[in-house]
Parts: structure tokens; sequence; C-alpha cells
């Protein structure tokens, strides 16, 4: 096999194309890891099949066993061969080696190569402060939004929220919210999410997980325009009707997010939280007469009978009088 393999390598300059082809085969089948530097002259083949094959080789053995090449084949300015360094970054064990490989990628004129060098940098947190700055003023917005995903810098990451791709906003964003801002950041902060769509769909949930105590101001924001999001949300992140952020809701006055959040739910909890709504004046109307309608096909249980009779006796609302009546059947 070692003799074939040393053949086959030797035959990578043979004047006939045909044994040249062979010895190219017999190497890939052999997975020849050591004939990968003699591929190197044909990465200047004028025949393109050759030249490919070379580029395969370089991709297949080089990061482990010969990741000099690499450093080569990038520094040669070859479109194949940066598009080669930078689809193995991740795989070059040694990440000293692999950030002076993506250094040399980055003035590249293709926004997939430079990302890819780009984003081992920052992956691998051998990105400078100086090239995080200027990653983050990059033309491609995937770039800035890489490097505002690690960036620190409050200021430059309240400049990231007035970016024009929103993905960087939201970005920026996600950042700030995992640190400890001042009155003033943290004002910027909650104009930027109250003005942004994009911006106020991503802190919904982080406020609802975290039980963030803007919960509420953000809940208000844009409650009749995009009632039917943060229902969702809501349904996402609360399980049981005794959730404390429930009760932050109905105490801020969003009790018509709370009600649809109980529509269709008929566990004990649930129920407790229902009838409490269903008396309380500042729930709307029809938000009560919804929840009694979802009740119809439990209409025969006593628990529902009491609290439909106890509605017709103590409301004065029509729309909820009327709903009341159609759920009582005694």
């Amino acid at each position: 096999m070692v003799a074939n393999i040393q053949s086959a390598i030797a035959k990578l300059k043979h004047k006939d194309v045909r044994q040249r082809r062979r010895a190219v085969r017999i190497l890939f089948d052999a997975d020849a890891y050591e004939s990968v530097e003699a591929f190197s002259p044909l990465l200047e083949d004028k025949d393109i099949w050759f030249r490919n094959k070379a580029i395969e080789a370089y991709r297949r053995w080089a990061p482990k066993h010969a990741p000099h090449l690499l450093e080569q084949l990038a520094q040669g300015g070859q479109l194949d061969g940066l598009r080669c360094v930078a689809n193995v970054l991740e795989s070059i064990q040694d990440s000293t080696q692999a950030a002076r490989l993506s250094r040399l990628l980055l003035d590249c004129d293709d926004d997939v190569i430079v990302r890819r060098a780009v984003h081992q940098l920052i992956s691998s947190n051998e990105a400078s402060e100086s090239e995080l700055s200027a990653f983050q003023r990059s033309h491609d917005h995937a770039v800035r939004m890489y490097a505002t995903e690690v960036s620190n810098d409050v200021g430059e990451l309240l400049t990231s929220l007035n970016d024009s791709h929103p993905d960087v906003r939201r970005q920026a964003a996600s950042s700030l919210f995992r640190i400890e801002l001042d009155s003033e950041q943290n004002d910027a902060l909650q104009y930027a999410i109250e003005n942004d769509d994009a911006l106020w769909k991503l802190a919904i949930p982080i406020a609802l997980e975290s039980h963030l105590p803007n919960l509420v101001e953000l809940m208000r924001a844009k409650g009749n325009t995009q009632r039917k999001f943060l229902v969702e949300a809501l349904k996402d992140a609360v399980d049981e009707a005794d959730d404390s952020r429930l009760r932050t809701l109905i105490d801020g006055d969003c009790t018509s997010i709370v009600a649809r959040w109980l529509v269709g739910r008929n566990d004990v909890k649930s129920d407790a939280l229902r009838a409490e709504m269903l008396f309380l004046e500042h729930v709307d109307s029809i938000d009560k007469s919804r929840l009694l309608e979802r009740l119809l096909h439990r209409q025969h249980e006593p628990e529902i009978q009491e609290l439909a009779s106890k509605l017709i006796s103590e409301s004065t609302d029509e729309l909820v009088l009327s709903a009341a009546q159609n759920l009582y059947t005694a």
C-alpha cells in the first residue's frame, strides 16, 4: 500500500494526463493525507479538474496534517483557495494559527469568506478590541452582528440600536439586556424598544422569561396592535394561572392579554382566576363575554352554574348579563 501511494504521488507530475488522473483517484481512495503537499503544483494546473482536486486535498488533509499549506493558499489570493481556507477554519485545532489565517482573509471581496473569518476570530476570543470596533463599523450587517453579540461597550451597543439592519438592532438589544445599565442608558434602551417593532418583539419574551420590572410598560407599549403576539408570548412563558407574572399584568391593567391567555383553560387554578376577573370592574366587557362563551361546553357543571347565577345577580353590564344568561340553564 505504501509503495502504491508513493508511486501515485510521483505520478501527480506525469506528462500523461490519464496517469495523473488515476494517481489522484488512488490517493483519494486511500485517504493518503501524506500526499497533500504534493498537490500544491496542481493548484496552478490549466485543467480545472486538477485545480479542484488540489483544493479538495487541502480541505481534507491540510487542517490536521499540514496547516502551513493553508497559509500559503490564503496568501495566494485565488478565490477558490480563499474559500477553501475559510471553510476549514473551524477544523484547525491551534486557535492562534486559525486566527492568523482568518486575518489573511479579512481583506477579501467575498462577503461569505470575510464572515467566516470574522466569526472564527470572535468565537475563539482571538479578536482584539480594535478589530471588534472595526467589525461593528463593517458594511456587512452579518459582521456587525457578530461583533455586537460579544461587545460590552455600552456606547457602541446603544449606537447599534439605530443600525439599518434589524438583526443588528436585535443583537444590540440582546447584549444590552445582559449588562447593568445606568438610568440614562436604560431610558435610551427602553425608548428604542418602544419605537422599533423588531426590538420590541425581542424584548417581550425576554421580559417575561426574566420577570423584568418593565414588563407592564413593554406589554402596554403596543398592546392594541400586537395583541395576538402578546398572547402567544404569554402562553409560551406562563403555564400556571397562579403565576406571579399574570398578577403583575392584571395589576398593570393588561387584563385583556390575561383574559385571552385564559381562553380554553379548564384547570382549577384557571377557573379561580377566571372567576376573579369576571368580577373586576376594569376588565373589558368583551373579554368577560368571551370568557363566558368559552364555558358553554361546561354549563352543566355546578361550579359554572353558580358562577353564572352570581353574575346575573351582581353584574350591570348588558353584554356580560347576556352571556351569563346563555350559560345559566337552571
